[in-house]
């Protein structure tokens, strides 16, 4: 996240697939590096990934709060089978730049040969000020992968 200071609220969480690299806050999202993969074998996706609300003077125990995953077949010629489609994100704490940020992983298998994509949706829904259908409160992050 940018070191500015956040926004009162819920805004788009953040997810980064490096510390440094580009950071997803939208809907549109940021591509990873291609990944490439064999039928039968398993595959790890990992994400960082951050609640970026400033909750200062909200009547919450927590200023931050968990941020929800989902990884999900976005493109490709057949059905993906992931280890942990809602994965729960584990604390990073200052590897991740601090503030909050968390790691999101799972493992992926791919059942035939082709060019896919797999994205990962990052809501904060957990939070007092945001709720499933506000737009708001989720980016996602894309993972092109070609499986041989």
């Amino acid at each position: 996240m940018s070191r500015m200071m956040r926004a009162r609220s819920s805004l788009s969480p953040a997810i980064r697939f490096a510390r440094n690299g580009p950071e997803s806050i939208d809907r549109q999202g940021i591509m990873a590096d291609r990944v490439t993969a064999s039928v039968g074998s398993p595959v790890t996706f990992s994400a960082m990934v951050q609640d970026r609300g400033e909750r200062l003077g909200y009547d919450v125990d927590s200023l931050l709060f968990p941020v929800g995953t989902e990884w999900i077949l976005h493109q490709g010629p057949a059905v993906v089978h992931f280890e942990s489609k809602m994965a729960q994100v584990e604390p990073i704490g200052d590897e991740g730049g601090g503030d909050g940020w968390g790691l999101a992983t799972t493992r992926a298998t791919f059942s035939e040969p082709g060019e896919y994509v797999i994205r990962l949706r990052v809501d904060n829904f957990q939070a007092p000020d945001s709720k499933f259908d506000n737009q708001c409160c989720w980016s996602n992050a894309f993972i092109p992968v070609t499986v041989r």
